[in-house]
């Protein structure tokens, strides 16, 4: 990595755009690994160097504030942070000029490396890989979009380290190298603040797979739609392997007989019983548990390591999580869910739920499925909530309504003590807005816990 670093740097003007987490790893490696280095540091917000020290350092120049953008042309490496969109900008940059950290963490260890994204599941399919390998290996790390910059894993990695990476479509979009095994678990619609269209989300996402080579391996889901019909229109070169619910034939992943089995070139390898022992629930995480156990497999993990690490895993926070039993209600966090595909799901895996939360900050998502959803299941009581849960709401009683009269409640937590009201004694409720938190919350953790705080309470 730090010879990499000292080729692509060497002779160029560098601009490390945007100082956030993973910005400031950037800059330690840098600093690190090329000595003299000049670079400069563009942020939008305008207190960036007095809040950062290291930014005084001879050779590094801050740009911040309102014009951070500004000089962006005349710089010959861009290292992009993932969260910053040209979407609404005048910009017109040669994408051969923009790198970042996630495509330099590639370029560097292109063999090891299992990437896991999709729309919904990535951090648990990916933790649930990492658990699976580092129960039989503890020269295994994981890091990306879950948190922990790849960067970070520099002083930790040797030939044989196995790296599992969540992967964002944020961090996909300018690669120039795929990850050895790409999963592509799903494609909905989401961040369509941050893309000019759904095409352009996906084709971000689809960059995995398309920056891979031959002898790479790419895991996707059969039975999406819209990954089904990206691969129609885009060849990769890499071997692929659809995941199958059913029997199948061919390469790929699926049942045969009462095993979940992996196939390649007509070679079978058991992986898992059809049902096995799992904390994970709904039938989307079946898909995941499949995903898991067949890149664990792709990565030489014995067939015993698999299953124990699959028996063992527990759910990550926010995720259909059970928050508790309060005055005779159970109450459900489901904040990770952004998209109406997600909040669907959770109805479903949960079976029984009285009282639904939905809303938040409005992306300008395609709600039609969820109102659809919403009246087969006449019985929900369902308390709506900031401009996203406005929109639901107008877009259901434009659709006939709702057996159970829905409310709005545009503060979040008024809306959470009404649902709470409502919920009958005996009955479930779940917290699955279908939308994004950022009308009054940093994140999805951030409502998740403010959630089971007011449960509690």
């Amino acid at each position: 990595m730090r010879s990499l670093l000292r080729s692509v740097t060497n002779g160029r003007k560098v601009l490390l755009l945007g100082y956030g987490r993973e910005g400031r790893s950037s800059l330690k490696l840098l600093r690190e690994s090329c000595q003299g280095l000049k670079l400069t540091v563009a942020d939008a917000d305008a207190s960036i160097a007095e809040k950062n020290p290291e930014l005084h350092a001879e050779g590094i120049s801050v740009e911040c504030g309102a014009g951070y953008l500004d000089n962006i042309g005349n710089y010959d490496l861009i290292l992009k942070s993932p969260g910053i969109s040209f979407k609404n900008t005048e910009i017109k940059i040669n994408p051969e000029k923009i790198s970042s950290q996630t495509d330099l963490f590639l370029r560097a260890y292109p063999g090891q490396i299992a990437g896991v994204t999709g729309t919904k599941g990535k951090s648990t399919t990916s933790s649930l890989i990492y658990h699976i390998v580092r129960s039989y290996t503890s020269n295994t790390l994981l890091a990306g979009n879950i948190g922990i910059p790849l960067f970070d894993l520099v002083p930790d990695i040797n030939p044989e380290t196995r790296i599992i990476c969540e992967l964002s479509s944020h961090q996909l979009q300018y690669i120039s190298k795929g990850p050895h095994i790409a999963v592509l678990l799903n494609l909905f619609q989401e961040h369509l603040d941050h893309y000019g269209s759904f095409y352009d989300y996906q084709m971000a996402k689809l960059q995995a797979g398309l920056k891979q080579s031959e002898n790479d391996w790419f895991i996707w889901t059969s039975d999406d739609v819209n990954t089904r019909l990206l691969l129609k229109q885009h060849k990769l070169k890499s071997r692929q392997l659809p995941v199958y619910q059913t029997d199948f034939e061919g390469n790929g992943i699926g049942f045969s007989g009462e095993n979940r089995i992996l196939r390649v070139s007509g070679n079978e390898r058991i992986l898992l019983p059809s049902n096995p022992e799992t904390m994970l629930k709904g039938a989307h995480n079946l898909i995941n548990i499949s995903v898991a156990a067949a890149t664990a497999a792709l990565m030489n993990i014995p067939a015993p390591a698999i299953l124990e690490g699959i028996h063992t895993f527990k759910p990550l926070e926010h995720r259909i999580e059970y928050v508790g039993n309060y005055g005779g209600k159970r109450f459900y966090n489901d904040s990770i869910s952004t998209i109406p595909e997600a909040a669907i799901a959770a109805v479903k895996t949960l079976k029984q739920v009285d009282t639904l939360i939905l809303g938040g900050f409005d992306r300008g998502i395609d709600y039609t499925e969820l109102t659809g959803f919403l009246k087969q299941f006449a019985g929900i009581r369902v308390v709506f909530t900031g401009p996203a849960g406005k929109r639901m709401m107008e877009e259901l009683n434009q659709a006939g309504g709702h057996k159970n009269t829905p409310v709005f409640i545009p503060d979040f937590r008024q809306a959470v003590a009404r649902a709470i009201d409502i919920t009958p004694p005996g009955g479930t409720c779940l917290l699955s807005p279908a939308a994004s938190s950022y009308d009054c919350f940093n994140n999805f953790e951030e409502r998740g816990r403010c959630f089971k705080e007011l449960v509690r309470k």
